[in-house]
């Protein structure tokens, strides 16, 4: 193994991840027509979990599951990634259904949220006349950089792909795991002090 290498770097881009703000209304056009579900923790900062019994951050925190799908921002033409609680997209599935079509690329739609706790509302705008498609690698890579994962390689699976990066998502989740044993022991030992 060699410490450095002649290799050029990689130029993986970044992709801004749409989330519905209260109050905003956002249209979209889709560039993919498979959701990517990631369930995560939260401790300081987001980190995957891996929903088994290997994962041992679940045993001291919840998981919560986002759905991930690309997309265009209309209103900057950028592509994104759009970022669904599990309601949400359940919810554009059936608004795709009952308007005769499907989660696929090329749909435009506008969500809309009033309240931090309302729900997402989803309108279903119309189907794109040219219609673009993000590839699975380059879309799940840009999602997996927001989780310091190493890119998706073209032509791999995503159950080839969570394969290959779950021994680091067991190694980040014991970390924080420890962390948090340590932060909820400190906090222990200064009650005892203080009384």
């Amino acid at each position: 193994m060699t410490l450095f290498s002649g290799e050029a770097p990689r130029s993986e881009s970044r992709w801004p991840v749409v989330r519905i703000q209260p109050g905003a209304t956002i249209a979209v056009q889709l560039l993919g027509r498979n959701f990517v579900r990631v369930a995560t923790h939260f401790f300081r900062s987001t980190f995957i979990c891996l929903e088994t019994d290997e994962c041992d951050a679940c045993e001291l925190l919840p998981s919560r599951p986002y759905w991930y799908l690309p997309c265009i921002a209309l209103a900057t033409g950028q592509c994104s990634l759009l970022e669904l609680s599990s309601h949400a997209s359940a919810d554009l599935e059936q608004k795709l259904k009952f308007a005769g079509g499907a989660v696929q690329p090329g749909v435009q739609v506008e969500l809309s949220r009033r309240s931090k706790k309302a729900p997402v509302r989803i309108e279903v705008l119309q189907l794109a006349a040219s219609t673009k498609v993000a590839p699975l690698y380059v879309w799940v890579t840009a999602l997996m950089r927001i989780y310091k994962l190493p890119p998706i390689t073209a032509g791999e699976s995503l159950e080839q792909y969570g394969a290959r990066v779950s021994s680091k998502v067991r190694e980040r989740a014991k970390l924080v795991a420890a962390a948090m044993r340590a932060t909820s022991a400190g906090r222990a030992r200064s009650r005892v002090t203080e009384s």
